[in-house]
């Protein structure tokens, strides 16, 4: 199975069980003398890593992905949508959202709710819902932070499509006080006549996914992992 990326590439899916550990182990105890004696001891990650990248395109003939591959700090790398921080006090891992994927839900986001949205604001929420309810399932393992305000910027977006639709129709009360003159659609829909309208509750009950909400619902589950089912090996 391909899965797509941000960057417009694919990604094969695969989940290593037993055997590709065993085989993966294997293969760097035989390729390893031939790296680790040429490089200075003084510099063990980016030793390995040249070393590795070394034997694997001049003796094995295969292209090594520059991109992903680096020495750096986990926080500084991208995994599959995550950075990693070990927290300087307890040594506790904590997982985090990369940089690419914060920018990533933004454009989404932004793509989603066009300020030139022709069809009726449910037919967005339904849309928008679909997208952050896929996203919060992939990503709730990690501590995010700011979810409040990526929900806010939703609702004003949305808002924004709302009093575009409102002077469409120009008969809507709601219209009435806003005043427009030459603002735009985005610096309206923070106005005390559009929330007071448009509130929270309005858009909660029109169905709209509250990501901070949803993101806590997962904190209180168990967290229970089901294993594949491994193959058994002959020994012996």
């Amino acid at each position: 199975m391909w899965i797509p990326k941000s960057n417009g590439g694919r990604r094969g899916l695969g989940i290593p069980n037993v055997i590709d550990r065993i085989a993966q182990q294997a293969v760097h105890q035989v390729l390893s003398p031939y790296y680790e004696t040429t490089f200075h001891a003084s510099r063990s990650g980016q030793r390995v890593m040249a070393g590795i990248r070394s034997f694997i395109e001049r003796r094995l003939r295969l292209k090594v992905n520059a991109e992903k591959s680096a020495v750096s700090r986990p926080e500084k790398r991208h995994f599959v949508g995550f950075t990693l921080r070990c927290e300087p006090l307890d040594g506790r891992v904590e997982v985090h959202l990369s940089e690419r994927s914060k920018r990533r839900i933004d454009e989404k986001i932004r793509e989603l709710t066009p300020r030139t949205w022709g069809q009726s604001l449910r037919d967005c929420i339904r849309g928008l819902n679909e997208y952050l309810l896929g996203w919060i399932g992939f990503f709730h393992i990690a501590s995010v932070r700011g979810l409040s305000m990526l929900d806010a910027h939703i609702r004003r977006r949305l808002r924004a499509i709302a009093i575009r639709h409102w002077r469409k129709r120009r008969s809507s009360a709601s219209w009435k006080p806003l005043k427009p003159g030459r603002r735009s659609w985005w610096c309206l829909s923070n106005t005390p006549p559009v929330t007071r309208v448009l509130t929270n509750a309005r858009f909660a009950e029109r169905g709209l996914v509250s990501l901070e909400v949803v993101w806590a619902s997962y904190q209180t589950r168990p967290n229970i992992i089901i294993a594949p089912e491994q193959l058994a090996l002959a020994l012996g």
